[in-house]
């Protein structure tokens, strides 16, 4: 199988080889880098763009928001049915307590 793959490998390697080259003119090549520069330009001169590179430099903006929304789902996910399985999990008849399903309880005594 492996010998197969190197066989592709060399085909398509002789192939690109053999395809002719295509010469793009200064003009153009000239205007691609100046849009290039003028797009990195303006993402580097907004407030957004400079907190996005904090966070993630170089990704789209909604790459940050939808791996903080996925996280967030997990994490409730996870915190809301971890401890419920744990205590279903014993077979005895006591009741479910999640620790922020109790009231705090405040003690105020004579030395406060």
């Amino acid at each position: 199988m492996e010998n197969m793959q190197d066989d592709d490998a060399v085909w398509m390697t002789e192939t690109l080889k053999a395809l002719p080259t295509v010469p793009v003119s200064a003009a153009l090549q000239q205007s691609i880098l100046v849009s290039f520069g003028a797009v990195a330009a303006r993402r580097r001169s907004s407030v957004f763009a400079r907190f996005r590179d904090v966070v993630w430099p170089g990704a789209p903006a909604w790459r940050p928001a939808v791996a903080l929304a996925l996280s967030l789902v997990i994490g409730v996910a996870a915190g809301t049915l971890v401890p419920l399985e744990g205590a279903m999990a014993d077979n005895n008849e006591q009741a479910i307590s999640v620790t922020l399903d109790t009231p705090p309880a405040f003690d105020l005594d004579e030395n406060s």
